[in-house]
């Protein structure tokens, strides 16, 4: 076990100060994401470098569709979550307690494994990366003094001065995934929207690269009004030029809701386009033409994408070849 990082000690217990929750752990107890134990009036993580998966993914999957395209990333993962979404499609290891016997990896040896494949970069995804926190600050520094780039898929459910840790140690690209208003966070996921807007907007201003994952679940976060509320957001906090992916849901854990209809994601795509959002995506239908990027100024296929394959790419030092309309992103 490693001392945590972000705490404070009260008269009776803990406060953990990772993400908003901002749990009171008693001794000998853990918080709600069971990843952070009280021991002698110390908190400790249960997850550093106590990992549940390590595998090289392409950029597209997670999705990052502006940053690096058709490059791969070392994804790894832990146990648990400090959400507690009913459709989770990682819910085999979202919804269990890290282990208390497992085969320890260290910071060294995920970055040498990126170097052996031959990946660009670490990705944190799968579960909540936040809870791999104080792991993330050593390998992130690790991975960037080799010249690695460092990216998370998250919940952004993490405190301000997390992320600040995180980009301080070498954050480079966030995918943050919001689930919906207010409703959908109080009465399905725990938590509350604005925490997640605060977070994405911050990443900006810090200059980490962002986009917006948001998944549409079938009567659940579908209506117009509900969309039009993540649209409104997405632009009032991190703005036109940042990515917007809306995915297909499928059924999953306790969900048995059929799948998103492609129409409610054609339909959020032309609500996105016409308040201004630049680059919206539909995830998890392969071969959709919005899959594909195109120059929101003169319509131009720039990047030609089938599922997580990237077939071609046109954007030149940036820029649209056809206009010279910079796009936004970090590319090659």
């Amino acid at each position: 076990m490693r001392e945590a990082k972000l705490y404070r000690r009260i008269k009776d217990g803990i406060i953990c100060q990772l993400c908003w929750r901002f749990c009171k752990i008693e001794e000998g107890e853990t918080g709600f994401c069971r990843t952070r134990i009280n021991r002698n009036g110390k908190l400790y993580t249960l997850t550093y470098g106590n990992l549940s998966a390590v595998e090289s993914r392409p950029m597209e999957i997670k999705p990052f569709f502006h940053f690096k395209p058709g490059k791969t990333t070392l994804t790894f993962s832990t146990y648990s979550c400090n959400l507690d979404c009913p459709w989770c499609q990682n819910w085999h290891i979202s919804k269990v307690e890290p282990p208390k016997v497992f085969s320890y990896v260290s910071p060294e040896e995920l970055v040498e494994k990126a170097l052996l494949f031959g990946d660009i970069g670490l990705c944190a995804s799968f579960n909540e990366p936040t809870l791999l926190f104080e792991y993330l600050l050593d390998a992130f520094k690790l991975a960037k003094s080799k010249g690695l780039v460092n990216t998370m898929v998250s919940n952004g459910f993490m405190n301000l001065m997390a992320l600040k840790m995180l980009r301080d140690a070498g954050l480079d690209a966030m995918n943050i995934d919001i689930k919906g208003d207010d409703g959908v966070y109080k009465r399905y996921c725990g938590g509350k929207a604005k925490f997640v807007w605060k977070i994405a907007k911050k990443a900006v201003e810090l200059g980490i690269h962002v986009e917006m994952v948001n998944l549409i679940v079938t009567d659940i976060n579908d209506t117009e009004d509900v969309i039009a509320e993540v649209i409104q957001n997405h632009l009032r906090h991190v703005g036109s030029s940042v990515p917007l992916h809306f995915t297909r849901y499928f059924p999953a854990y306790l969900f048995k809701n059929p799948p998103t209809p492609i129409s409610k994601l054609e339909k959020a795509i032309e609500m996105a386009k016409k308040e201004g959002v630049e680059f919206v995506y539909i995830g998890n239908v392969p071969g959709h033409k919005y899959e594909n990027t195109f120059c929101p100024n003169c319509g131009e296929l720039l990047i030609k994408r089938y599922s997580y394959r990237v077939i071609e790419n046109k954007i030149r030092d940036g820029k649209c070849p056809s206009c010279g309309y910079e796009i936004y992103g970090v590319w090659d």
